[in-house]
């Protein structure tokens, strides 16, 4: 039985999680879009309003996180590049992320000359040579991995930690105009519908080698899994945008529908056929027997399982 627990919170679990679409920044994930609009964003949010979203979050934490083992100097410098950075997702010029086509990646500085808000703060305070430099090095790095002693050194300058440049940093998401890409099935969706379909296998398999050998326990594990399966797959069947097919996640949502409701219709039989050939606790029987005139005579007998 505990077993069985542990399954169905992992099954709840896999669940959400492959739910999860690819957020915005590592730290804070989506928090600025649920603290402003309630819910998550999906595949049909404006991707300007996610990140002019996430900048103007970023920054109203980061006016309320002032620390106080800042010197004099720092604090000044602090508020001045918190005034930049609200500067620039007021004008709402963002680089594209053309290197990484259908993933959210950073992009210090793209193409076109668009810089990110990082990169942004660096070009007012120190100059756009510094910022280009940076570009060269770590184009689609994400700034927690640069480990750049430049970027060390001015975020120290200005105030900063590396965790709260690291906030600050937006990834962007980019698909060629008239690009019909397939999306990949999330590593999580992937690996949830494994474990289900597997115990699911199991459990169909064990209940139609044996049907009254198991008890009802196992008929009742079938039921609840077979309907996180079916749970499983139907929640994950996407509508195709303009230029994103989910064929393969939605052929795999299929099989889930599928092996889920051949679980249930299984566990449910099993659980019939439990009940039909369970033993009455309480039995009653009428019987005839000859007597001694050599007639007929009846008896009663009455009869409890302990």
């Amino acid at each position: 039985m505990k077993s069985f627990i542990l399954y169905c919170c992992l099954l709840l679990a896999s669940t959400i999680s492959a739910q999860k679409l690819q957020e915005i920044n590592p730290l804070l994930h989506d928090e600025s879009f649920i603290a402003f609009f309630g819910t998550a964003p999906d595949e049909t949010t404006n991707e300007q309003l996610r990140v002019r979203t996430h900048l103007a979050y970023v920054e109203q934490l980061l006016r309320t996180t002032t620390s106080a083992e800042l010197n004099s100097s720092q604090q000044e410098k602090r508020t001045q590049v918190l005034d930049l950075l609200h500067q620039y997702w007021e004008a709402g010029q963002f680089p594209v992320n053309r290197g990484y086509p259908g993933e959210r990646r950073p992009c210090f500085i793209d193409a076109e000359g668009n810089i990110c808000a990082v990169g942004y703060l660096v070009e007012q305070t120190r100059g756009r040579e510094l910022a280009e430099a940076i570009n060269v090095k770590h184009q689609y790095e994400f700034l927690s991995d640069m480990h750049d002693p430049a970027i060390n050194a001015w975020a120290d300058e200005y105030g900063l930690t590396i965790e709260e440049c690291a906030m600050i940093q937006p990834s962007y998401y980019y698909i060629p105009p008239g690009t019909k890409t397939n999306a990949d099935i999330k590593t999580g969706y992937g690996a949830s519908s494994g474990v289900v379909a597997g115990g699911n296998i199991a459990i169909s398999v064990i209940q139609l080698s044996n049907w009254s050998g198991q008890g009802k326990g196992l008929a009742v594990a079938g039921l609840i899994s077979g309907t996180g399966q079916i749970i499983l797959g139907a929640v994950n069947i996407k509508k195709p945008g303009q230029s994103v097919s989910y064929s393969r996640q939605n052929n795999l949502s299929y099989v889930n529908i599928g092996l889920g409701t051949a679980t249930l219709l299984t566990s449910a039989l099993n659980l019939a056929m439990n009940k039909k050939n369970k033993q009455p606790k309480n039995a009653f029987n009428l019987y005839s027997y000859p007597n001694y005139a050599n007639s007929i005579s009846f008896g009663f007998a009455f009869s409890r399982r302990i």
